[in-house]
C-alpha cells in the first residue's frame, strides 16, 4: 500500500508494524531452528560411516569365508569323486587283467 505524500504513519501503525516484523521473524527462526534440529552434526555423520564401514568389512570377510569354505567344499567333491570312480573301475580293471592272465597261462 502506497501512502499520500506528505503523511506520516501513526505511531500505532509503527507499533502494528514492527510486531508484525516481530512475529515474522519469531516463526522464521523457529522454521529455521527446527531445520537446523534435523541436521546431523559432522561428528554424527563421521561415526556413522565409520559404523557402516565396519559392516561392510564384516560383512566382505563373511563372503570371503563362504568363498573359501564354497571352494574346499568344491576340492573336497573332486576327490571324493575320483575315490568313487576309483573304487569302480579298479575291480574291474583287476577282474580284466586277471581273466587275461588267466587265459594265456591256460593257454
Amino acid at each position: 500500500m502506497t501512502e499520500p505524500a506528505g503523511q506520516d504513519p501513526t505511531p500505532w501503525e509503527l507499533l502494528r508494524a514492527m510486531r508484525q516484523m516481530r512475529d515474522d521473524l519469531r516463526a522464521d527462526f523457529a522454521a529455521l531452528g527446527a531445520r537446523l534440529a534435523e541436521m546431523v552434526t559432522k561428528i554424527q555423520y563421521e561415526a556413522d560411516r565409520r559404523a557402516d564401514e565396519l559392516r561392510i568389512k564384516s560383512v566382505e570377510d563373511d563372503v570371503a569365508a563362504l568363498q573359501r569354505e564354497r571352494e574346499a567344499e568344491r576340492q573336497e567333491a573332486r576327490a571324493v569323486r575320483r575315490l568313487a570312480v576309483t573304487a569302480l573301475v579298479a575291480p574291474i580293471l583287476v577282474g580284466v587283467i586277471v581273466a587275461i592272465t588267466t587265459s594265456r597261462i591256460g593257454l
